[in-house]
């Protein structure tokens, strides 16, 4: 461990020690129990002399100041910019992967770590979002959970600079972990709802019904909450899943949850799979009209080109409210509270 910049070492929150070979990580649902000099599934956190420490703590590979739409968060401060941090791992499988040279580099995440030695440290984050005049963090492009322990420590410092905190998530934390987060300073999410049970568990390894929980759990701590799903040609697009999910959204998080249908790209392992080519446009709109047909009130088309998929209609008096551009917003037309100017429907927290 001496080749890893001591700065990366932090120990982690949420551990139980099971034995003197095995100590059990609770950061998320996965639960690894870890034997010493070992890594869990994500291959972040170590077990070190019985205890269970994150390897990437202020470990920030790739950092970029994003429009927050590109999250995507499109009811959150539209027009807005969050400086966005992600480090290396997982605690997934999917072998679609849009971010794998993060999430699943070629070489083992363990050398990688050893070969940064840059740190960023929570408050030089934050030093950093105010010097790009961003309105707030991000923490994303890999799973956020791994860095649950520095996100804490951003959003402190985060918030005492009247900034907002985010998360792009896969929903897989563990319940003292999402408490933590909502109640520490984390303001948005967008959790990424994948497909059935069936699809999850054997391209994902992981319970479908986690994510949902969290979700709600989410919500119900006053997280504003976002769901996308991956759209992936002959994994996801059946009208029974995105039926289903869009369903599920309607009635667990409100009919005003925005729901984010995106297009996909052959990355990563997909050819394995016999994913060779990008989700059908033709998919995309079935599933749309699936989603408004089920209730939801906010369903947008991304990784397109069409920007009309991504605009804002008020559901109550029909009047375009926001347009967006490639990544952006062209035109509000709200109140100061985020409601619609015209008929002043809640639309977007601001």
């Amino acid at each position: 461990m001496e080749l890893i910049n001591p700065n990366f070492i932090q120990e982690s929150k949420y551990q139980l020690k099971i034995n003197n070979n095995l100590t059990q990580c609770l950061t998320c649902e996965r639960k690894c129990k870890i034997a010493r000099t070992k890594t869990g599934f994500c291959n972040t956190r170590m077990n070190i002399e019985g205890k269970i420490y994150a390897l990437v703590y202020g470990c920030i590979p790739a950092l970029f100041n994003n429009p927050i739409e590109k999250k995507p968060l499109f009811h959150f401060y539209p027009g807005t910019y969050a400086l966005t941090a992600g480090t290396y791992g997982c605690n997934f499988s999917c072998p679609w992967c849009q971010n794998h040279h993060i999430s699943h580099p070629s070489s083992p995440i363990l050398d990688r770590i050893k070969d940064e030695k840059h740190y960023i440290s929570p408050k030089r984050l934050v030093e950093l979002t105010i010097k790009n005049h961003s309105s707030g963090t991000s923490i994303s492009f890999n799973e956020p959970t791994l860095l649950f322990e520095y996100s804490l420590d951003v959003f402190k410092f985060a918030k005492q600079k009247g900034l907002y905190n985010t998360y792009v998530s896969n929903g897989y934390m563990t319940e003292n972990v999402l408490n933590d987060l909502a109640n520490n300073g984390l303001d948005a999410i967008n959790i990424d709802i994948k497909g059935s049970a069936e699809m999850v568990q054997k391209y994902c390894g992981a319970d479908v019904e986690i994510v949902w929980r969290n979700a709600k759990i989410a919500k119900e701590l006053g997280v504003h909450v976002e769901i996308t799903t991956l759209l992936i040609e002959k994994l996801n697009t059946n009208q029974n899943t995105i039926k289903s999910i869009s369903k599920r959204i309607c009635e667990e998080l409100g009919e005003d949850t925005p729901f984010h249908i995106t297009r996909s790209f052959p990355h990563y392992k997909s050819h394995k799979f016999g994913i060779n080519e990008p989700t059908s446009i033709k998919s995309l709109e079935k599933s749309y009209k699936i989603a408004k047909n089920e209730g939801l009130n906010f369903v947008y088309i991304g990784n397109v080109n069409n920007r009309e998929c991504e605009n804002t209609i008020c559901p109550k008096c029909s009047n375009l409210v926001i347009r967006r551009t490639e990544f952006g917003v062209k035109s509000l037309s709200l109140d100061s509270k985020g409601n619609c100017k015209y008929c002043g429907y809640p639309i977007c927290r601001l």
